[in-house]
């Protein structure tokens, strides 16, 4: 992001501390010209993570050896984010407000400017976006105790903490427009209404007459603090109401001093059911992996894997990172070769069953869970290190380039590449025909050919053996075993180039 933009601000910084003004402030014409660079700079920013704005902010401050213009530019810079309208820009003031100005490394104009910036610190830094949900121990309107956020949240849908008051016209009003979007919805949300006043009556009345939410799908708790134990006012920045937030399924803040109209958004994109391997993601993974060739290999599936993860379990994105592995995982499924196997068992072990935490709702666990299984009972079929499964079956043996038609055991093959293939698979002729060259140029190339279509037609009971043992789903499927009869590789490719065994005797 430094681009010539960053090149002019510290240009600009280094002229004004050359030519310092009488009254400790930047001249007018140069401070000016700073300060439309520093927002142009900014706007640049606008759709980085705040991370990043943070870490520029710090950047930009520090570049600046000049006091007056250090404050300058902090001041200019966390003004922005603290009035910023953009969702989770005030993570960025309270970052340079820890940084730069509690610590008096830079000063603020007034002390009753630096004391304001203090109380926002401070009533704000516990609810961010992407913190976890503070703990509220509560009542609700029996006086029974509850407790929210002790351990996460485990909905189905994200939930929605309202903070409110009686006599509050604004409450009333996003109250209304609440009712109205929740009874509208198709989705289980958990609405968690919370009363900031004393008056249990006034309280009441509110829910009557605003929050009287008849959607069935909608599990609303009415909830108070009227001993004023829970510090939510410190905990959730409820300085006025007002004040609605978005927790997510593992009780992170997903969004937070939102109005109904952001909520209704927001609730559309976490709570309709994701469809995992659509045609756009499929684009998108065979774009990714286009960059390590035709025949990707087991590592390079497993970086593909571990930089979804950081993209986005680094940031605490669970949302997205569900979505990216889901499809991670449907597009591997499918796909074919000895790499994207390999990758697709690393994916499923180490963030699918790896992550129990993240998989939680009644759509991951048909969707991701099951599915999960069903991949790993594929992938465990025929395993490396084993002998294959004791079936008798009719083949074509193919050897220096002859083929002689036999009926063997399979457990009893040794040193040979087995390929199951099936009539109309493009895939399978452009494999067979890689068989017969390798047959032809290697005299110790061995291979056994077994027609799927064929067994299924004259011998449906071995056909229903061979898909119960070896993973079929993807045709041709080919696997080699070693001099001692034992299963090396699995789902490899002859037409990759990559080498085969060429040695070794097959029992009869």
């Amino acid at each position: 992001m430094r681009t010539g933009i960053l090149t002019a601000i510290i240009s600009l910084t280094a002229m004004l501390s050359m030519h310092p003004a009488a009254d400790a402030q930047p001249a007018a014409a140069v401070s000016d010209a700073l300060a439309a660079k520093l927002d142009e700079y900014i706007a640049i920013l606008e759709k980085e993570p705040v991370t990043v704005k943070g870490e520029e902010a710090d950047f930009l401050i520090g570049s600046c050896t000049d006091s007056v213009i250090r404050q300058f530019t902090a001041l200019r810079l966390y003004n922005h984010y603290y009035g910023s309208k953009l969702m989770g820009d005030e993570t960025v003031a309270i970052h340079i407000f820890d940084n730069w100005f509690s610590d008096g490394k830079v000063k603020m104009k007034t002390e009753a400017d630096f004391m304001n910036a203090r109380i926002f610190a401070e009533f704000n830094r516990q609810s961010l976006i992407g913190k976890k949900a503070p703990e509220l121990c509560l009542e609700d309107t029996s006086g029974t105790p509850v407790s929210l956020f002790t351990d996460g949240y485990r909905g189905s849908c994200p939930a929605v903490l309202f903070f409110y008051d009686s006599g509050c016209p604004t409450c009333k009003m996003e109250s209304i427009m609440m009712r109205s979007l929740l009874d509208g919805m198709e989705y289980p949300v958990d609405l968690y209404s919370v009363y900031t006043g004393q008056s249990e009556e006034n309280m009441g009345r509110f829910i009557g007459e605003y929050l009287d939410i008849s959607n069935p799908a909608v599990k609303v708790r009415h909830l108070w603090d009227p001993l004023s134990l829970s510090d939510f006012q410190l905990k959730y920045g409820i300085l006025q109401t007002p004040g609605i937030f978005l927790i997510s399924r593992e009780g992170i803040i997903l969004g937070r001093k939102l109005d109904v109209m952001a909520l209704g958004q927001l609730l559309k994109i976490y709570c309709k059911p994701y469809e995992y391997g659509s045609d756009e993601s499929a684009a998108f993974y065979g774009k990714v992996f286009s960059a390590y060739g035709p025949s990707p290999v087991c590592s390079d599936v497993r970086k593909v894997c571990d930089a979804v993860a950081e993209k986005t379990l680094g940031r605490k994105d669970t949302v997205l990172f569900r979505q990216m592995a889901g499809d991670l995982m449907y597009w591997l499924g499918t796909s074919r070769g000895e790499g994207m196997k390999c990758g697709l068992e690393y994916l499923i072990d180490k963030y699918i069953a790896g992550e129990p935490a993240i998989w939680t709702s009644g759509e991951d666990s048909l969707k991701i869970l099951s599915y999960a299984e069903i991949l790993e009972d594929l992938l465990g079929k025929a395993p490396a290190g084993k002998r294959l499964p004791a079936i008798e079956v009719d083949g074509i043996m193919k050897r220096c380039g002859a083929e002689k038609r036999k009926r063997l055991r399979l457990d009893r093959l040794r040193g040979t590449t087995v390929i199951f293939h099936s009539e109309g698979c493009g895939f399978c002729e452009a494999e067979l025909s890689a068989a017969d060259s390798i047959s032809s140029a290697d005299r110790k190339a061995r291979f056994f050919l077994v027609d799927i279509d064929e067994v299924l037609d004259k011998d449906p009971d071995t056909g229903f053996r061979l898909f119960g043992d070896f993973d079929l789903t993807v045709m041709p499927y080919i696997t080699e075993v070693d001099r001692k009869g034992r299963v090396t590789r699995k789902y490899i490719s002859l037409v990759s180039g990559q080498p085969v065994l060429v040695s070794g005797t097959a029992g009869q």
